[in-house]
């Protein structure tokens, strides 16, 4: 009796890793399909050179972005959050950080410079800011949200996210009277393709990029 019993169990184990093993390699052969895109403008940091014989890629002054992200429909959301920060010079640039994450029914977060800049891997001084400290160096981009689902349902929600932007500018120095805020909302793109892979242990692009920026420079 106690064999039959560790034959059906050592069975139901064999059975189950089985199972494991088909569904693992299923996911890897039927990679998630995105089915909905968000590209939200980022601008964070200082620009201080208020030389008006120059032609600034910004104006003088102190940039901040916040980008609210809102959940509007009944059921977790997956997405992956990726970070552009454009170069200039239009030069063709890949996402430099990407994380899957997920929000639940109702819920809500917010992504703000700093994020952007711990994304990025680009140091800025601790809150609070000791005498002296450097300002934040001025970045520019984009944050994407793709929307995706392992099995697409047969009727995904119809714009599932609420994004918007919230972008404040101050003139340099501080204590003049330009001051300015603008709200963006960004609008879905719908469409269909396959999530790229995420490798586990590759290096974030954002060290790639770097190394490439560099390369270039001394080419240059």
């Amino acid at each position: 009796m106690k064999k039959s019993i560790r034959r059906m169990t050592l069975l139901t184990l064999a059975s189950s890793f089985s199972l494991l093993v088909i569904a693992t390699t299923a996911t890897a052969q039927n990679p998630a399909t995105v089915t909905d895109t968000y590209a939200a403008k980022f601008i964070c940091g200082v620009q201080k050179d208020p030389n008006i014989a120059l032609v600034p890629d910004a104006q003088a002054g102190h940039y901040s972005t916040k980008i609210n992200v809102h959940n509007n429909t009944g059921i977790n959301i997956t997405f992956r959050k990726k970070i552009i920060q454009l170069k200039g010079g239009q030069v063709p640039t890949a996402p430099q950080f990407r994380i899957d994450e997920q929000l639940g029914p109702d819920w809500a977060l917010e992504v703000v410079c700093r994020d952007i800049y711990n994304h990025l891997q680009i140091p800025i001084p601790p809150l609070p800011p000791p005498p002296n400290a450097p300002p934040p160096p001025y970045i520019e981009g984009f944050v994407i949200f793709e929307v995706f689902y392992q099995v697409v349902p047969a009727a995904p929600p119809i714009d599932p996210l609420d994004v918007e932007g919230i972008y404040t500018y101050r003139a340099e120095p501080a204590g003049t009277d330009a001051v300015s805020i603008d709200v963006v909302p960004f609008p879905v793109k719908r469409n269909r393709h396959p999530l790229l892979p995420v490798v586990a242990g590759d290096p974030q692009p954002a060290a790639l990029n770097r190394q490439l920026q560099r390369s270039q420079q001394q080419r240059n």
